[in-house]
Formats: structure tokens, C-alpha cells, sequence
């Protein structure tokens, strides 16, 4: 008996294509039913592995973790970390009044950052010159144009 060899290629592509369509459809469900969101950390997060606000330390760098500012903490901070440090990686910080004092909804200002080589931790930061008023409050990290987390804080 005489064996073909396209065949036996044509059958095994198609085998290797049946089971990268099955391992997608696999990872997607077990992504969305993983990214359960929570009030604190939203978004698909597929560039950033971590992310949390921060009171300031003094010297106008990040310090203590936290997800409540008192009215007087002038400067807040967002802090990610990237999953993977790649140069030229295009980040957004937007921050937002979710409700606070009679603001719904707005946004206050967007902030646009550059990673340079090496660099997975990323901060923004948004300082007011007088107090916050209280309420609730949002930042938005976006990675290459995409929202990618969300992190909520109050101010009280």
C-alpha cells in the first residue's frame, strides 16, 4: 500500500488548526469567568498585572497603598504594573468624579505617559491646590488606546 504524504500533511494541519480554535474558545471563557470585577480593580487587564492608589509620601512620589484620601491629601496617586516592560508602551491616566459634592460623572484631567526601556511600574499622579471634595471617585488606565483597569477611591 502506497502512503501520501500530502495527505497525511493536509491532516495534520487541519488537526493543529482544530485545536488552536478550541484552546481560544477555551482561554476567553475562562477569562471572562476569572475577570469577575470588582469595585476596585476593573478591565480586561491585559497589559496591566497590577494596580492601586497611593497616598503621597512626602516628596511627591508614591507611598502608602490605600482606597480612602482624606479631604486635605492634596496629591493622589495611581500606580500600575505592567505586565511585560516594553519601551514605547503609550499610557493613559484619567481621572474622574464618579459623584462627589454634586458632580457626576466628569472627568477631571488625563495625563499621557511614555515607558521607556526596562520600565513596569508606572505612576500618575493629580494634585489639587485646594481640598478634595468628598465622594466617590475613578481612575482610568488606558494601555496603547485601550482602557485596560479601572481603580475606584473615595475621598472622606
Amino acid at each position: 500500500m502506497k502512503q501520501h504524504p500530502a495527505w497525511l500533511a493536509a491532516g495534520l494541519l487541519v488537526f493543529v488548526v482544530l485545536a488552536c480554535n478550541l484552546s481560544k474558545s477555551t482561554n476567553s471563557n475562562s477569562n471572562s469567568n476569572s475577570s469577575s470585577s470588582t469595585a476596585s480593580d476593573q478591565g480586561s487587564g491585559a497589559f496591566i498585572k497590577e494596580i492601586h492608589m497611593a497616598k503621597d509620601d512626602g516628596s511627591g512620589s508614591p507611598g502608602d497603598e490605600t482606597q480612602s484620601f482624606a479631604p486635605g491629601d492634596r496629591t493622589i496617586h495611581c500606580v500600575a504594573t505592567l505586565k511585560e516592560a516594553k519601551a514605547g508602551t503609550q499610557m493613559k491616566f484619567a481621572w474622574w468624579i464618579v459623584d462627589a459634592e454634586g458632580s457626576k460623572n466628569q472627568k477631571i484631567k488625563e495625563i499621557d505617559y511614555t515607558t521607556r526601556p526596562l520600565e513596569n511600574v508606572v505612576h500618575g499622579h493629580l494634585t489639587l491646590p485646594q481640598d478634595w471634595p468628598a465622594g466617590k471617585y475613578k481612575c482610568e488606565v488606558s494601555v496603547n488606546g485601550n482602557v485596560d483597569k479601572t481603580v475606584n477611591y473615595v475621598v472622606e
